[in-house]
C-alpha cells in the first residue's frame, strides 16, 4: 500500500534560464529505523518514480541506509549530474530539526540515528551546488506529518507542483549506462559521469577556408574530407565540476560549470583523465566494442562546429551576431582595463569579460555550444580549434586552427571530448 507523506519540502537554487534539459534524481528511502518509535511502513515507491521518469528524471534509488552510506550516496550522485541539467534528491523519510557542519538545519535521519543528528540538508544542497553538472538544484523531503513541525525553512513547497514549473525535459537515446550510436543530429545521450553528447551524422563537408575568406591564413587549404562514421561529441566544453584529472593551479576556472583550462593535451587530457574513462567503460561494458572516449581529430571537429555550413561561422559569414554564439574578445573584457584587453571588440558584447558557464550562449544546429569561443580546444594532433574568451572574430572562425605543443596550458585553452570508433582518430596520436 502506498503510504501517504502529507508534508513535501523543496529547496532548490536556479543557475540560468529554465530550458529543455536533462534530469537525474536520487531517491532515498529510510523506513526501517533501528529504534522502534521512529520506524515506518515500508512505502511503495513505483508512483513515485514513475512521476519523475513522467518528468523526465533518471531515477536511482537507495534504501534504508545508514549516515556515511547517505553521505556517500549524495557525493557520488552530486559528481556526476547532468551538464546545465536538474538535479534532484529525494528523501522520504524522518527529518527533524538538529544542526550539521555547525549549522542550523534540518537532518535527515538515517536508519540508525535519533532525532537531531543525521545529514544535514545544507550538507545535500552544498554538494549539488559545488559537483557535476546540474545548473538546477531541487531537495524534496517526503516526510510523516508528525515531522511538519520541524521543517520551518524558507522557499519551501508543500507538493509536488514544483515539478510541473520545470519545464519540457529533453530525452537521451539509451539510459546513462549503456551507450548506442545516434541515428540522426539531434540525437542526445548522457553519459555517467553527466555529460551531455550530441550525435554527429556521417558525411562529406569542405574543411578549411576559401581564398576570398576575409581573416583566413594560409594554413587553412580547402580540401574535400568525408566523415565516414558517425560519432559522439561532447555538447560542452569539459566543465571543472566533472574535471578528475590534474590541472594547473593557474587555471581561471571558478565556477564548476566554467570550461577546465591549463591542461595539456598528452598528460592531464588523455593520460590522466580520458585514459581511465576508458579504462572504466570497457570493465563497465558501457560502450560497445570498438568505440572510445577521445578527443577529437581536425576533421571531426570542424565537421561538428560546421553543423552542415559553409560559411565563415556557423551563423553566417559577418561576425556581426557572434556575440549571440561565443564567449570572445568583447567589450565587457575591453571595459575591464585589464592590459591584455585592449585589442577586445569596442562595441559588441557577450556579457562576460572572462570565461562563460558552459551553455551559456546559443548553439550552432547541431546542439553543439561554445564551439566557436569561451576556451579553444584540443584536439586529438595537438592543433587547437576554435576561438575563445580572448580571442577576436577572425580567431573564431570555423577555419580557423594553430599548432600547439601536446605539454601546453593555456587559460584560454580546454577540452571537448567525443565518443567514436577507435578507427576514426588521427592515426598515432591516441595515448
Amino acid at each position: 500500500m502506498l503510504r501517504i507523506f502529507h508534508f513535501s519540502v523543496a529547496f532548490f537554487l536556479f543557475a540560468g534560464k529554465a530550458s529543455a534539459e536533462h534530469r537525474a534524481a536520487l531517491v532515498l528511502d529510510v523506513h526501517a529505523y533501528e529504534a522502534a518509535d521512529l520506524k515506518l511502513p515500508k512505502p511503495n515507491l513505483q508512483p513515485l518514480i514513475k512521476r519523475l521518469e513522467a518528468h523526465g528524471f533518471q531515477c536511482t534509488v537507495k534504501s534504508n541506509l545508514d549516515n556515511n552510506q547517505i553521505k556517500r550516496e549524495v557525493e557520488g550522485f552530486a559528481s556526476r549530474t547532468p551538464v546545465r541539467g536538474t538535479a534532484l534528491v529525494y528523501f522520504v523519510g524522518r527529518a527533524a530539526p538538529g544542526e550539521y557542519l555547525k549549522k542550523k538545519t534540518l537532518c535527515l535521519l538515517d536508519i540508525k540515528s535519533r532525532p537531531g543528528r543525521g545529514l544535514g540538508v545544507n550538507f545535500v544542497l552544498d554538494q549539488l551546488q559545488a559537483k557535476g553538472g546540474s545548473s538546477r538544484n531541487l531537495v524534496i523531503l517526503d516526510t510523516p506529518d508528525d515531522a511538519s513541525p520541524a521543517l520551518e525553512i524558507r522557499d519551501l513547497h508543500h507538493d509536488e507542483s514544483i515539478l510541473e514549473t520545470l519545464g519540457k525535459p529533453s530525452k537521451a537515446v539509451s539510459p546513462p549506462n549503456k551507450m548506442i550510436a545516434g541515428r540522426k543530429f539531434g540525437d542526445e545521450w548522457v553519459g555517467p559521469r553527466g555529460m551531455v553528447y550530441c550525435w554527429c551524422p556521417q558525411g562529406k563537408f569542405t574543411m578549411g577556408s576559401p581564398e576570398v575568406e576575409k581573416g583566413r591564413f594560409e594554413d587553412e587549404t580547402q580540401r574535400e574530407v568525408e566523415i565516414q562514421e558517425g560519432f559522439w561529441m561532447a555538447k560542452y566544453e569539459w566543465p571543472r565540476g566533472l574535471w578528475r584529472g590534474n590541472r594547473n593551479n593557474k587555471a581561471i576556472d571558478k565556477d564548476k560549470l566554467h570550461p577546465v583550462n591549463m591542461v595539456s593535451q598528452s598528460k592531464d587530457t588523455l593520460a590522466r583523465e580520458i585514459k581511465p574513462m576508458n579504462e572504466a567503460a570497457q570493465k563497465s561494458g558501457l560502450l560497445p566494442p570498438g568505440w572510445e572516449f577521445g578527443l577529437p581529430s581536425e576533421p571531426q571537429w570542424e565537421y561538428a562546429a560546421r553543423a552542415g555550413t559553409t560559411t565563415t561561422y556557423f551563423f553566417g559569414v559577418e561576425h556581426s551576431q557572434i556575440s549571440k554564439y561565443a564567449n570572445f574578445a568583447d567589450k565587457a573584457w575591453f571595459d575591464t582595463g585589464e592590459t591584455y584587453a585592449n585589442h577586445a571588440h569596442r562595441t559588441l558584447s557577450d556579457g562576460y569579460a572572462g570565461l562563460a558557464p558552459v551553455g551559456s550562449l546559443q548553439s550552432n544546429s547541431w546542439g553543439l555550444h561554445d564551439m566557436l569561443g569561451n576556451v579553444a580546444e584540443w584536439t586529438d594532433d595537438s592543433v587547437m580549434r576554435g576561438g575563445s574568451w580572448v580571442s577576436t572574430p577572425r580567431n573564431c572562425r570555423c577555419a580557423h586552427r594553430q599548432k600547439m605543443g601536446d605539454r601546453d596550458q593555456r587559460n584560454y585553452l580546454g577540452v571537448r571530448v567525443v565518443i567514436r570508433k577507435t578507427s576514426t582518430g588521427t592515426p598515432g596520436r591516441r595515448k
